[in-house]
């Protein structure tokens, strides 16, 4: 459970058939919790491969269509049994496991108010609500520290760009550790 004092921050990541979350559905979730030093408050996290029927896999853009293709995302999706009910149950009981008081925890990723997006739609309505409304979104480190750090931005830790929830999450939460060691150490807590 994270410090009352300090809030967790809630790492998720979702891979969709798209961007337009009126249009388009999430197919995976990853969601790790670490406290606000970026020390993971437990080391598995959950990952949920939501079903989504093959038609509406096929329906999806080229990008799309080739990516999760190749990752075996589309036939994972394809193959579970999970609904999109189940996954938002699922995801907000992991996550007020370590985080039961509401409005506290941050959501937290790369390009997360894309996820965000995706999350504020039922059935997912309910894991935003419990969050706070702030996010940490790594990805504006990245463009801060490009133009007026040029130098750290070249040093960031570089992205395979797997596109599978788990790995991004990662990848996030190593990034997002890099910029908090190379510049906001400067002033330790």
């Amino acid at each position: 459970m994270a410090s009352s004092d300090t809030p967790a921050l809630v790492w998720i990541d979702c891979e969709m058939t798209g961007l337009n979350p009126d249009s388009d559905a999430i197919i995976e979730i990853f969601c790790l919790i670490s406290d606000d030093q970026l020390k993971l408050l437990e080391p598995v996290g959950l990952g949920i491969i939501v079903h989504q029927p093959k038609e509406r896999l096929d329906a999806m853009g080229d990008w799309c269509i080739r990516q999760h293709a190749k990752t075996g995302l589309t036939a994972a999706a394809i193959q579970s049994t999970v609904t999109p009910e189940q996954a938002a149950n699922e995801l907000l009981a992991y996550i007020q496991t370590w985080v039961p008081r509401p409005h506290t925890a941050l959501l937290a990723g790369n390009t997360v108010h894309a996820d965000k997006a995706f999350l504020r739609k039922e059935p997912y309505k309910k894991v935003i609500d419990h969050l706070h409304y702030r996010i940490l979104d790594v990805s504006s480190l990245k463009e801060t520290a490009l133009r007026w750090c040029p130098d750290i931005a070249a040093a960031a830790p570089a992205k395979e760009k797997k596109h599978r929830a788990m790995q991004d999450i990662l990848e996030s939460l190593q990034e997002a550790d890099y910029y908090k060691s190379a510049i906001f150490q400067t002033h330790k807590p």
